[in-house]
């Protein structure tokens, strides 16, 4: 990292913690627990699983960002730019190590929210949710999980897109951690990948 701490950074990272806070607290007060489903610290084979799991998901999300960023669609192209922009103005002070620090912290606290609480609590209703019986607290937590990344109507139609697969993942597997580090994980990929292009446009 810099020699000088990042205010935005510091600030950044609070604000994500901060809803995963607020998620454990609502859920002490509506008799849901958001951290039920997360592998203990000393579960390392369920570690490994919920790695490779939440690796898979966030590589191939990326990945399919990425090629669909490049279809010729204006709407998409114009939100290519806008992201581009903020990115540049919100992460460009930032180190690599930065940007993994606060994928992380995006990852923890966001999935406490809309995964751990929203959606939990949906399913806490259910001892063993079919797919439909899911459905509408996937539906809500994917919409919420949209509503809160407030770019454009494009990215929060790509958001809710994205808490789909995330709320499916976390029906399907009962793995809170695969869904932080799928998350984490592609919030690093599609961050460190733009730190990288954005050093290769200043060299040439």
């Amino acid at each position: 990292m810099h020699g000088k701490v990042n205010p935005s950074l510091i600030y950044s990272v609070l604000l994500e913690l901060g809803l995963g806070v607020a998620a454990v607290a609502l859920g002490w007060f509506l008799g849901v627990n958001p951290r039920e489903h997360l592998v203990p610290w000393w579960d390392w084979k369920g570690i490994l699983k919920s790695f490779a799991l939440g690796a898979s998901v966030g590589l191939g999300l990326a990945i399919c960002m990425q090629v669909f960023s490049l279809l010729p669609i204006r709407s998409l192209q114009k939100l290519d730019r806008m992201v581009q922009s903020q990115l540049k103005t919100l992460l460009g002070p930032m180190g690599i190590p930065e940007l993994l620090l606060l994928s992380l912290s995006a990852g923890i606290g966001e999935e406490l929210l809309f995964r751990g609480l929203i959606q939990g609590w949906w399913l806490s209703f259910y001892e063993n949710p079919t797919m439909l019986e899911a459905l509408p607290g996937i539906l809500v937590s994917a919409v919420c999980f949209g509503f809160a990344h407030p770019l454009s109507k494009t990215y929060i139609a790509i958001a809710t897109l994205a808490g789909l697969l995330f709320g499916v993942l976390y029906w399907s597997t009962g793995d809170l951690l695969a869904c932080v580090l799928a998350h984490a994980i592609y919030d690093a990929i599609i961050c460190v990948y733009w730190k990288w292009s954005e050093s290769r446009s200043h060299i040439r």
